[in-house]
């Protein structure tokens, strides 16, 4: 009785599945969670599923070999496609899955489901009741079957790979044009990843989903909970992981461990410092935006365009910001939104006039006392036209002082760098939660920028933004010549 108890309850749930074909199984509380999820992908209840998990914590053993097997145990006519970053690690999978199937465990659970006779190989195989299972790498063509589940586990190596922008290309092409074009009517989407950059196929798909594209059900799991506590402290306890961070340093640590990654910092800019400290944790100081005081003294923008188009060309950012200078607000200058786009040359005409309603706004939001002090704009390349159209229509266009536009990148850089070291220039809410999507990466493109500028350097695929947030330091709290 205790047998056949066991062998109904783990047809129905996936924990006691695992544990049932693989007994030395430890159950924790983060794979229960893992597991509800995967057996509400089972019922139809979820189509789209994000686990975010740190490394070495089990998502694989539930997510790529367990559940694949018990759906196809209780849907021996579906198809499951399985991906991962190489085509060795994803037939891996594939021969696991196979392998549990093939078991005298598997067997007891659903006798009417064995493997076809030709299922030899690991990559691609079938069952009794005519589903199937097709592993893959991400990048590859995936040709002959539909997917009722596809499962996308690690679709990136490791830090190399992360970094590179052609592979997050590559990643993100291989989603929209193979797999996501392999769903059958209805079908479920599973990626389980280790977090590693801000732009990576999860970051992409969170941001698409604020912009209208599909609603995603997600289990993220910081190896670290916000009271303190380890994710799973029978293997990991919390000394453990606070070695493992003093080991590999904090911005490892917020991607793989935390799932928060964020941009490299570098040597002149860091986060802290454009934020503000709200108060100390077990784990260390927390920061947040920062809020600007009612009434501000001004609110004004600055431009670096670029008319040129292409994946190697610059575009325009902009940057908006308030200015207390009477010191009435905790911190004089505060970026209040920002954005980054490319423009070309036949529409800056019609982009420039939406710049002054917009100032118009926020000084009205900010209760400014002086109202907007208009747009500082790079007297270069396009910047030129936008002076010229400006001054021809009377609107409020300042040209940013060649003092300041003929310097060096790093003289600007390190000009400005006291001051936010000071704490003098902070991110407000809007403009630290803001993201867009420019040349294919959906991030916030002003932080990553600022954070990832280092002296002496002239490698940077884009830096627009952080000229404009160098010229808005410069022109309110340092050279106000023009201003």
């Amino acid at each position: 009785m205790r047998e056949l108890s066991r062998r109904q309850g783990a047809r129905e749930r996936l924990i006691d599945f695992t544990c049932y074909t693989k007994p030395n199984y430890r159950v924790a509380t983060h794979n229960q969670l893992i597991a509800s999820k995967l057996e509400a992908v089972e019922r139809g209840e979820i189509s789209r599923l994000l686990v975010m998990c740190p490394p070495r914590h089990g998502k694989s053993t539930l997510v790529s070999r367990h559940f694949p097997a018990w759906y196809m145990g209780r849907h021996p006519d579906r198809d499951i496609i399985s991906a991962s970053y190489g085509a060795e690690l994803a037939a891996d999978f594939g021969r696991d899955v196979r392998n549990i199937i093939a078991s005298p465990e598997y067997k007891r659970l659903f006798p009417g489901v064995r493997l076809a006779g030709d299922s030899q190989s690991k990559e691609r195989w079938h069952i009794s009741g005519g589903g199937g299972y097709v592993a893959a790498g991400v990048g590859t063509s995936i040709t002959g079957r539909g997917a009722h589940v596809f499962v996308i586990d690690d679709p990136v190596k490791d830090r190399a790979s992360a970094e590179s922008e052609l592979q997050r290309e590559t990643v993100w092409d291989w989603y929209r044009s193979v797999a996501y074009t392999r769903l059958a009517p209805g079908g479920a989407i599973i990626l389980t990843l280790t977090r590693w950059h801000e732009d990576d196929l999860a970051g992409r798909l969170i941001a698409q989903e604020a912009e209208g594209g599909d609603q995603w059900t997600k289990a993220i799991l910081p190896a670290i909970d916000a009271d303190g506590y380890a994710l799973w402290e029978e293997s990991y306890p919390r000394s453990a992981l606070d070695q493992i961070r003093a080991t590999i340093g904090e911005y490892e640590w917020s991607a793989l461990y935390e799932q928060r990654p964020r941009p490299i910092g570098g040597s002149f800019f860091s986060e802290s410092s454009l934020l503000v400290n709200v108060g100390d944790s077990e784990s260390g100081p927390t920061y947040e935006p920062y809020e600007p005081q009612y009434p501000v003294d001004c609110v004004f923008c600055t431009i670096d365009s670029a008319v040129k188009t292409g994946k190697e060309h610059d575009g325009l950012g902009i940057v908006y910001w308030a200015l207390s200078a009477n010191k009435q607000n905790d911190f004089p200058l505060v970026i209040i939104d920002w954005d980054y786009k490319q423009v070309e040359g036949a529409m800056l005409e019609s982009w420039l006039p939406t710049v002054f309603p917009y100032l118009e706004t926020l000084a009205e939001k900010y209760r400014a006392r002086l109202g907007s002090k208009g747009a500082f704009i790079e007297d270069k390349a396009s910047g030129m036209i936008l002076l010229q159209q400006g001054n021809n229509r009377g609107w409020p266009v300042n040209e940013i002082p060649s003092k300041l536009s003929s310097v060096g990148k790093s003289e600007r850089a390190i000009n400005v760098s006291g001051y936010v070291h000071a704490g003098e220039v902070k991110f407000s809410r809007a403009a630290y939660d803001r993201v867009t999507t420019y040349k294919g990466a959906t991030k916030n493109h002003l932080l990553s920028q600022i954070l990832g500028f280092r002296a002496g350097t002239h490698d940077m695929a884009a830096d627009d933004l952080l000229d404009c947030f160098c010229y808005g330091i410069s022109l309110s709290l340092g050279n106000r010549e023009g201003f």
